[in-house]
């Protein structure tokens, strides 16, 4: 076990000590962070994530759209993992794929007709 495995264990200080040294966080102003780490956050359940010293926060930002479904939902993370061993991520610019091709024709039989 590393150091920072048993923190997350007890008290979390590794994590915010090597984050303050080495890791910019973006829209943060850094030197807030001089006395204090920052939260670490280590795990998420649901709609709620939690930090190195056990406190539970709701995801309200929910990774910035790409956790609105929840955390820890092994359904999604077994479907994400069959995906990205054929195609991890593909943008849907000029190209097409089977996956995005799919959801679009399943977003469209559940829409209303017009």
């Amino acid at each position: 076990m590393t150091t920072s495995e048993q923190d997350v264990a007890g008290t979390g200080t590794a994590f915010g000590a090597d984050a303050t040294q080495n890791l910019w966080l973006h829209f943060s102003r850094m030197g807030a962070y001089r006395d204090a780490p920052p939260p670490v956050i280590v795990r998420g359940e649901g709609a709620s994530i939690f930090d190195d010293r056990g406190r539970r926060y709701l995801d309200g930002l929910a990774g910035l759209f790409v956790v609105q479904a929840g955390h820890g939902r092994r359904v999604l993370a077994e479907a994400a993992a069959r995906q990205a061993s054929e195609l991890a991520y593909f943008p849907l610019w000029s190209y097409a794929h089977p996956a995005a091709i799919e959801l679009s024709q399943r977003l469209a039989a559940a829409a209303p007709a017009t």
